[in-house]
């Protein structure tokens, strides 16, 4: 009996020591996270840190605000504190695995601790071979948390990005990943990161985030799930306009411009917190995007003009000033126009910036040394239509293009432009016969300078396959599509590919 009674004081003790934070009190402060109130959040933290000292949870939110400031801004100082924050938080949660190696808590916040500071090296380019170490240290240490303690939930999240982000690394470097202790598989990280949303105490927020980052689908599938699950997050935080521009983004994607608009433009009113510059660059771009995809060049050319006031050197902003440029030259005014595809940059880091400010940096030196026809005037607008859903009129106007063509000389590329465009409008339309011809006709173009044009073909017509139930005839394109080398986004491809074959 004594026995019982002394192993029930020294959890009680425990308990008061370690735990004594209420679940409520932490929420609070990542409530005021989530709505940009960094201020709040760092008082609220500290307040409870001096209170209840004994508690792990503090010194680990109190780091993360300065990883959510440093991300989005690259500020130096910002980094510089999230280090130092993110140290002592680490030597404390490693003093108490010296001193009791199943204490679970312990190793979940070492485990993220280490997983942030991996992710902030990586997207900040600062020290890789840190950021190797500290990601290889937080994934084996949730890894060994879940095998011990299956239903310590909240570990799932941070499992959940590891496997998705190992998941999208091409096979032929699968295996160099595994001998290093890493194991990538996209379903599964989805269902850990649905598992941590459901069930997770603290990171139900933040996992449905990032799964409905993860769950975006192919177009043609109609799949609403992203789109649903960030309604959810904005109804719980109305107050937040990163979540509204976030859903925002998603809602472009599925083509609802106008909602889109809406959505941003209430989360411009209610910007007035922390990382105010960061949501102006970003309400800006997409209010941009939503503008000159209806079309309405003047607005575009505004809220684009108004994005780059925001950005920042490491950015990558080439297609903002292409798309900035573009709308000039649909208005008419070229000299405006060339000023605009001039800024396009060169110097930006190919590891890092990839496909994107690449592709834009040719498409800009190309504008800039050529004229802008009709042709290149309908192309643009017929592209819009589409990406606003309106496919009846998009294909109209695409046919009307090659009934144009037949009397003015077109370009390879240009006739791939359209074959592609009209397979888009027929896939998404469901006529997939159509859509073959379209996409066999882009295939066998010889395009000059859009050879991208090709494999993404490839991969729409393995799509289609897919869908018909002919596994032989997709496997085939898919194959051939890889077989496809040196064109633009093929990384982004690859992703794509990985992605539909892993729902």
């Amino acid at each position: 009996m004594k026995q019982i009674i002394l192993a029930f004081t020294i959890l009680t003790l425990n308990t008061c020591i370690y735990s004594a934070i209420p679940d409520g009190d932490i929420k609070t402060g990542l409530d005021h996270i989530y709505n940009l109130k960094f201020d709040l959040a760092e008082t609220h933290f500290n307040s409870l840190s001096s209170k209840y000292p004994g508690d792990l949870r503090p010194s680990f939110y109190l780091a993360q605000i300065y990883f959510y400031k440093a991300l989005p801004t690259r500020d130096e100082g910002y980094y510089l504190r999230f280090l130092e924050l993110s140290d002592k938080a680490i030597e404390l949660y490693e003093e108490r695995l010296d001193k009791n190696e199943k204490d679970y808590d312990a190793m979940y916040y070492l485990g993220q601790a280490h997983s942030y500071r991996s992710l902030l090296m990586l997207n900040l380019n600062k020290n890789l071979i840190g950021a190797a170490f500290s990601g290889k240290t937080g994934y084996g240490m949730l890894m060994d948390l879940v095998t011990e303690k299956p239903d310590y939930y909240d570990a799932y999240m941070g499992l959940g990005l590891y496997k998705i982000a190992i998941g999208f690394v091409p096979g032929k470097y699968q295996w160099l990943l595994s001998i290093i202790g890493f194991d990538g598989n996209l379903k599964e990280g989805r269902n850990m990161l649905r598992t941590a949303y459901e069930k997770g105490k603290f990171t139900s927020v933040e996992a449905r985030v990032y799964l409905a980052f993860f769950s975006i689908r192919e177009r043609e599938e109609q799949n609403f799930e992203s789109v649903n699950i960030m309604r959810d997050v904005v109804a719980e935080y109305p107050e937040s306009p990163v979540f509204k521009l976030f859903l925002a983004s998603l809602l472009q994607q599925m083509n609802n411009m106008d909602e889109s608009i809406t959505l941003t433009n209430s989360a411009i009113d209610q910007n007035t917190n922390s990382l105010q510059n960061e949501m102006k660059k970003g309400a800006n771009s997409l209010l941009g995007s939503a503008y000159f995809r209806k079309n309405d060049f003047e607005k575009a050319a505004f809220y684009f003009e108004e994005h780059l006031k925001y950005v920042h050197p490491e950015d990558r902003y080439n297609v903002s000033l292409f798309l900035l440029g573009l709308s000039y030259e649909m208005m008419g005014d070229r000299q405006r126009s060339l000023a605009a595809y001039q800024k396009v940059r060169d110097d930006f880091v190919k590891e890092r910036d990839g496909e994107g400010e690449k592709f834009f940096l040719r498409l800009a030196k190309q504008r800039a040394s050529g004229g802008f026809t009709k042709f290149d005037s309908l192309l643009v607008i017929a592209m819009n239509v589409r990406e606003c859903g309106r496919l009846d009129d998009a294909e109209g106007m695409y046919n009307e293009l090659i009934n144009i063509g037949k009397s003015v000389a077109f370009t390879q590329d240009d006739l791939a432009k359209v074959y592609f465009e009209l397979g888009n409008i027929y896939f998404l339309k469901g006529s997939y016969q159509q859509a073959e011809d379209m996409y066999r006709k882009c295939i066998d173009s010889k395009a000059a300078n859009e050879t991208w044009l090709k494999p993404h073909a490839m991969f729409e017509l393995g799509k289609i396959y897919s869908l018909q139930g002919r596994v032989s005839a997709a496997n085939d394109m898919f194959a051939a599509m890889k077989e496809e080398d040196d064109f633009d986004f093929e990384v982004f491809l690859d992703m794509r590919l990985i992605n539909f074959q892993n729902k």
